[in-house]
C-alpha cells in the first residue's frame, strides 16, 4: 500500500527548511512523505512566503486538493497564530478563549470547515516558530556569538511561563520580537539560525515542551493508519 502523501503549507523559509530538515526525515518513519511548500503571495512577482490571507490560502490548497484528489494524500498547515490575518474564519469565537491553545484549536475547526475536505488538517504555531527556540536557548547561544548575555536575560524573562507555547502574542512580546529585542542579529539570521537550532533540539523535546504541535505531529505519525 502507498505512503500517505503529506502536502504541508508553511508560511515562511525558516518553517519551510525546519519541515524539509527536521519534519520530512522524522515523519520518513512512519510512511508518510511530507512535501513543504510555501504559498505564491504575489503572482506577478513570483514572491513565496509569509502569512497568506485567507482566500488566497483557501484557492491555493482547494486547487492543490483538486490536482491530488487521491485517497492517500494529506493537507496541511504550518502558519502563526501571532499576526495571522484579520479574515481569517473563526476570529469571533476564538476571542472568547483565554487559552492561547484553545483559541488556535477554534480557528483550526473553522479552517476545517471552510475547506470541507477530510484530507485536511490544519495547524496554527503558538504563538510562531521561535517559540521552538525557547526550548533550549542555547542552541541559540552555540550558533551565535557573543550572545551568552542575550541569552541569560531571555531565560530570565521568560522563566514565568509554564512552556514556550505559552509566550504571548504581543507586538514586542512574541517570541521573536524578544529573540530580537536581546539579540538583534538573528533577524538576519533566522533562516540559517534558526531552523537548525529547532532541528538540534529534538522533535522529542520540542513535542513535550510544546504540547500544541506534539498534539499535530502525533496525528501526522498515525496517518497511515487510518488510510
Amino acid at each position: 500500500m502507498s505512503w500517505i502523501r503529506l502536502y504541508l503549507t508553511v508560511e515562511g523559509e525558516t518553517e519551510f527548511k525546519f519541515a524539509r530538515d527536521t519534519l520530512v526525515p522524522h515523519l520518513a518513519k512512519f510512511e508518510v512523505e511530507m512535501r513543504p511548500r510555501m504559498v505564491l503571495t504575489n503572482r506577478k512577482l513570483g514572491k513565496r512566503g509569509g502569512a497568506p490571507g485567507f482566500q488566497r490560502l483557501k484557492r491555493d490548497t482547494t486547487r492543490l486538493m483538486k490536482e491530488d484528489a487521491n485517497r492517500e494524500a494529506r493537507f496541511s498547515t504550518m502558519m502563526d497564530l501571532y499576526a495571522l490575518p484579520a479574515d481569517y474564519p473563526g476570529w469571533k469565537e476564538a476571542e472568547k478563549k483565554s487559552k492561547p491553545a484553545d483559541r488556535a484549536l477554534e480557528l483550526e475547526k473553522a479552517l476545517a470547515r471552510e475547506l470541507a475536505d477530510s484530507r485536511f488538517i490544519p495547524f496554527l504555531q503558538l504563538h510562531e516558530f521561535e517559540a521552538f527556540l525557547f526550548c533550549d536557548l542555547k542552541q541559540i547561544q552555540s550558533r551565535i556569538q557573543g550572545s551568552d548575555k542575550a541569552i541569560a536575560l531571555l531565560q530570565k524573562e521568560v522563566a514565568n511561563f509554564s512552556c514556550p507555547e505559552d509566550i504571548n502574542e504581543g507586538e514586542t512580546t512574541a517570541p521573536s520580537k524578544r529573540l530580537m529585542h536581546h539579540l538583534p542579529r538573528y533577524e538576519n539570521l533566522k533562516v540559517r539560525v534558526g531552523a537548525p537550532a529547532a532541528g538540534a533540539i529534538g522533535i522529542h523535546v520540542l513535542r513535550e515542551k510544546c504540547p500544541h504541535f506534539g498534539q499535530w505531529l502525533t496525528r501526522l505519525e498515525k496517518l497511515r493508519q487510518g488510510v
